[in-house]
């Protein structure tokens, strides 16, 4: 939790402020996943989330996108490699498609446990910068 944390915060994901009057937090979930390389050795993940099902289209934002690669897309790839005697290098990258910048003002709720509080005890939010799974 605190890798995942820790990977936002390099990324520039958010910034810690004070909730605006009239604004409303998205809250936040962690999600877990035992990943398994192929030589069986096991990595526990964990991912911070925004419970963007509480969003409501027009007012909290007004499209999504997700980044991902379609089946066809690699097949063709694939093709090309073999027709032109190519090498193919593949890589894991963690974040990748976390680093979108967002033009919406979105806040999140700071993780339980985690929390930061203002010098007077109040308590923050994350503005988020850039995209979050969610």
């Amino acid at each position: 939790m605190e890798e995942e944390l820790n990977s936002l915060r390099e990324n520039d994901t958010f910034e810690i402020t004070t909730l605006p009057e009239g604004k409303h937090p998205v809250g936040g979930k962690w999600v877990y996943a035992i990943k398994e390389d192929f030589e069986g050795t096991r990595r526990f993940k964990a991912r911070y989330v925004a419970k963007g099902y509480n969003q409501v289209k027009g007012i909290d934002y007004k499209e999504t996108f997700a980044p991902t690669a379609n089946i066809t897309s690699i097949r063709i790839l694939m093709q090309l490699v073999v027709q032109n005697d190519l090498i193919v290098h593949q890589m894991d990258v963690k974040t990748a498609y976390l680093h979108a910048p967002i033009a919406e003002e979105i806040y999140l709720e700071q993780p339980e446990g985690f929390e930061v509080l203002s010098d007077t005890g109040e308590k923050l939010v994350y503005k988020l910068k850039k995209s979050l799974m969610g």
